[in-house]
């Protein structure tokens, strides 16, 4: 089911500005949709509309199916939420705590409930600290964070959000797309808009590319970043991982669909021109020795031996030094690690309180080798709480499985569903794993 659609849409300042054209746009429940655009394209107008801020001049729109009205205007606006790009004009209450009350005290909850919504939503962004601080003395990327989560607490089904991560460093913008994430997999529709490619072709399920109040195109992003004429007209930058590609590609050593990740980017590569592999001597190593490879601590390393994975060396090495191995012969995945997934009880289960930490102890305790990451707001906690610092928070999952294929164990933590996502993906990538739900 659509939850937000349009129409024809059409909309003029009365400066006779003409901002939006025939603009037809649809996000489907529970989808992530990114909308891409340079300044001035339409995307902040196109965004009003969507809970009735500014009336169209012409065309419709549809929210749920229900065609947006006066009369229904209150309770479309209480299904989709919309966080402004400017902070400033979104925050006025003397403290953060009062402003995230706002929204759940027009809902009419009581007292009691409303402190409840607060403090959870407070914990969800990691800004308890920030509770009773005047959002006029927070940083940009502060006040950021407590707005988004001033509409997060209204329960939005839609969240609609307008440059999130400008104005914020890599931290906040890795945990707001984990927040955004984690809504996600609840069963909430997001809806942003970005300047950023590589965010958008690796984030979303869906892309529209507005320039000039028109939309130049839609669809899954592997299809719009793969018209780089399209992407160079819209006055775009082609992802970094697409542009790598593309280089290979004209070199001959990658084949294949446009990769959105670098798991994907692996796979186009072609072994049979990269038949050369960098390790580290294992021993004192001439050229032309036949090697087995294996690999240790992330590491590929040779040694002398006809066992596994084996190859020539190119020249000589002594022990701890570089060297270059041809004609490798045998597949260097089963030297892959494992991958062990905890789920975690989500915020709504009970959250990080709801897990038995003993137990957690014991299952990161099989391997004091591994790697540990972390997905959603009570896996974090979690952590937190054990005391122990994520190798990998941004991009977890990718990040996980690449260190699977450097030979290292992985376990990830992730909140409610989240851990259905991570099975998925390791699934599709034919690693080992095994999953614990606490």
């Amino acid at each position: 089911m659509s939850a937000i659609k349009t129409i024809g849409l059409e909309y003029s300042y009365a400066d006779g500005t003409n901002a939006l054209s025939g603009i037809n746009f649809e996000a489907n429940e529970g989808e992530k949709v990114a909308v891409l655009g340079p300044n001035g394209s339409g995307k902040t107008t196109l965004f009003y509309h969507f809970n009735g801020l500014i009336k169209p001049t012409c065309g419709e729109v549809q929210v749920f199916g229900e065609s947006l009205s006066k009369y229904n205007i209150d309770n479309i606006r209480k299904r989709v939420g919309l966080v402004f790009q400017e902070s400033d004009n979104q925050l006025f209450a003397p403290t953060v705590f009062e402003d995230i009350a706002f929204g759940p005290k027009n809902l009419g909850l009581d007292s009691n409930e409303i402190k409840s919504k607060v403090s959870e939503v407070l914990c969800r962004f990691d800004i308890e600290a920030l509770a009773r601080k005047n959002p006029a003395n927070l940083s940009g990327g502060q006040k950021k964070r407590v707005a988004i989560a001033g509409v997060v607490a209204m329960e939005p089904d839609v969240l609609v959000l307008d440059e999130p991560t400008s104005g914020m460093d890599a931290a906040g913008i890795t945990d707001t797309i984990g927040i955004l994430d984690e809504l996600n997999n609840e069963g909430k529709t997001i809806i942003i808009s970005t300047h950023d490619s590589d965010l958008a072709a690796s984030w979303a399920d869906r892309v529209y590319i507005l320039n000039k109040g028109k939309v130049f195109k839609s669809g899954a992003p592997r299809h719009i970043f793969a018209d780089e004429k399209l992407i160079a007209e819209a006055g775009l930058r082609q992802p970094v991982i697409v542009q790598t590609y593309r280089e290979f590609r004209a070199r001959g050593i990658s084949k294949g669909e446009v990769p959105l990740s670098v798991l994907d980017f692996m796979e186009s590569v072609d072994v049979k021109v990269m038949n050369i592999r960098c390790a580290i001597a294992g021993c004192d190593i001439s050229a032309g020795d036949e090697v087995c490879l294996e690999i240790k601590n992330g590491m590929l390393v040779a040694g002398k031996g006809s066992n596994g994975v084996t190859g020539r060396a190119v020249f000589d090495g002594k022990k701890g030094e570089d060297i270059a191995v041809r004609d490798v012969a045998g597949d260097i995945l089963q030297h892959a690690g494992n991958i062990t997934v905890i789920r975690v009880p989500g915020i709504i289960e009970g959250g990080s309180r709801a897990a038995d930490l003993d137990r957690v102890r014991d299952i990161l305790s099989k391997n004091k080798h591994q790697k540990t990451g972390a997905m959603g707001t009570s896996a974090k906690v979690l952590m937190n709480r054990l005391g122990l610092v994520c190798d990998f928070e941004f991009d977890v999952i990718q990040s996980g499985m690449l260190a699977a294929f450097r030979g290292f164990d992985v376990t990830i933590l992730a909140s409610g569903g989240m851990a259905d996502r991570v099975i998925e993906k390791v699934k599709e990538k034919k690693l080992n794993y095994e999953c614990f739900v606490l």
